[in-house]
């Protein structure tokens, strides 16, 4: 005879499937699927931090060492010399930094046959995808070539305050052949 008025005597089994049929239990069950989850996102974010974010964050700070310049040479301000068949002009190039961040630009440099460009070694800060202007000293031969792009060196230092040297970046000598060649006309 069953009597409803007592609980049911449970007995435990010798091999412990007791213990077994407590973690069956709702809350129980609820807690390793929680704890199952969390450690899936742990174990995911860990995942995507190493295959994904770390590369892109050293990418990120390789970019603040990198550098990008141009060089035009302006027309307009320039005074020319003659003497000994070398033409001396005082003018000036503008320097663009096309790179990502500050650039301090320390010289500008062209050594060719027959053509020297120099500028006074000094700290110019540019910020990024801005132009300016840096006075220079243009020496050409007259006898010599005549050649339209000059390669020039230009010495920097970057945010992170590494010098670099860049070379070769390319400078149209175009706006200055004009006055090269009256002065050399004229001597």
């Amino acid at each position: 005879m069953i009597d409803l008025d007592q609980p049911a005597q449970y007995r435990t089994p010798p091999n412990g499937t007791a213990r077994w049929l407590r973690l069956t239990a709702p809350k129980a069950l609820l807690t390793i699927v929680l704890a199952s989850l969390l450690a899936g996102a742990i174990l995911g974010g860990v995942a995507t931090y190493i295959w994904r974010y770390k590369p892109l964050a050293a990418s990120m700070k390789h970019d603040e060492s990198a550098v990008a310049v141009l060089l035009f040479a302006e027309p307009d301000t320039m005074t020319m010399t003659t003497k000994q068949r070398r033409v001396h002009l005082e003018a000036q190039v503008t320097v663009v930094n096309a790179g990502p961040a500050l650039l301090n630009v320390r010289a500008v440099r062209v050594d060719q046959p027959g053509v020297t460009v120099r500028s006074a070694d000094k700290e110019r800060q540019i910020p990024p995808a801005t132009a300016l202007p840096i006075d220079v000293a243009v020496d050409w031969n007259c006898p010599g070539g005549e050649p339209t792009v000059l390669t020039a060196s230009v010495s920097v230092e970057t945010a992170d305050e590494q010098p670099r040297n860049i070379t070769p970046v390319a400078l149209g000598g175009t706006p200055w052949l004009e006055a090269v060649r009256t002065g050399c006309a004229g001597s």
